[in-house]
């Protein structure tokens, strides 16, 4: 967590005048947002989003999102992005007591809560020509290709948080549920069967598009935001899309449970632009446990670390999100491949 986040006005029109955005109006810290502090700020000039950086990423993570940023914006990417500000002195990242900050441009549209079929067009062609762009780019991260599924060091992870729970006298709720569900979830990540899946082609993608990271104005997707993944690691196009799916097409009432009908219409207009085998529409359930199980794993740090801001009942739901979709491999992928199938 950015540790800018008690900062007083005075030391944020400090940082803010590394960047000729004019005088200071208003400022709100932005509700959204798990890893990331932002803020939203109104000058004379306009409107801005000033980024706090999370204190562990790397900072040639950081550049690469900079330049991927720019990247997308130059070559016709046709949607709202946060393309980095260059400070007085043509940096994008400034340094202020011990945080990183930068900021872009305000992108004018609004948050949904729940796609629904018009959206999940919407995000069709959006992905699609993201992908077509990314593919053809050449950017590379510098991170090469790791555990596909990061099936060993997630678990050797929650074995780590494990440890250290079993050390204590006396259990909180947290370490409860998080010794029962690890004990399920641990032998399960390292079930999975990565032999195919690993010789995809992978390219750094922004991996967590979904409601909230989306913007939207009179029915049109017009923005899209929150790129820290991109500099972290490579990965395939069908786990960018299989993620997508698990918090975008989430059934109402059992929200662990992909709503397999919207997971298929998505599917099936994407590939309207974009190809995409049934083999890789195979591997979105196996893509699913094993982001769940990292979810899993990340929740119980964040309640650890930055108790403010984590959610209890995210273990018990990115629990069920694994088990769900690993006890129905089979049935979600008969479902999917026939319904994206359909014309």
């Amino acid at each position: 967590m950015c540790e800018g986040e008690e900062m007083d006005r005075r030391e944020f029109e400090t940082i803010l005048g590394n960047w000729d955005v004019g005088d200071v109006v208003s400022l709100r810290q932005a509700t959204k947002g798990v890893v990331n502090v932002n803020w939203v700020v109104k000058t004379t000039k306009g409107r801005y989003i000033l980024k706090g950086v999370a204190q562990f990423a790397e900072a040639d993570a950081v550049e690469f999102e900079m330049d991927y940023l720019i990247f997308l914006r130059e070559h016709g990417f046709p949607y709202g992005i946060p393309v980095p500000l260059r400070t007085r002195r043509g940096e994008f990242i400034v340094r202020f007591e011990g945080s990183r900050f930068w900021m872009y441009e305000y992108i004018e549209g609004r948050v949904i809560k729940r796609f629904g079929y018009p959206e999940l067009r919407e995000c069709a062609k959006m992905m699609s020509a993201y992908h077509t762009l990314i593919e053809s780019s050449g950017l590379d991260n510098g991170k090469g290709c790791n555990e596909v599924f990061r099936e060993t060091s997630v678990s050797e992870e929650m074995e780590g948080f494990r440890a250290q729970i079993l050390e204590k006298d006396k259990l909180e709720r947290k370490e409860r549920i998080f010794l029962k569900e690890s004990s399920m979830l641990i032998p399960l990540v390292r079930s999975l069967d990565t032999r195919e899946y690993s010789r995809l082609p992978r390219y750094p993608l922004h991996r967590d598009i979904s409601p909230e990271n989306t913007l939207w104005r009179k029915g049109k997707l017009v923005g899209l935001v929150d790129f820290e993944n991109t500099g972290t690691m490579n990965d395939t196009i069908v786990k960018d899309i299989a993620v997508m799916l698990q918090y975008s097409c989430r059934e109402r009432k059992q929200k662990h449970k992909t709503d397999l009908k919207l997971a298929g219409f998505f599917l099936r207009e994407y590939r309207k632009h974009h190809r995409l085998s049934d083999e890789e529409i195979a591997f979105v359930p196996d893509i699913i446990t094993a982001g769940a199980i990292e979810d899993f794993s990340y929740a119980y740090w964040m309640l650890i670390n930055d108790p403010k801001r984590a959610k209890l009942y995210r273990l018990r739901l990115y629990s069920q999100v694994a088990q769900w979709h690993h006890k129905n491999k089979i049935e979600i992928i008969k479902k999917l491949t026939k319904t994206a199938r359909a014309l």
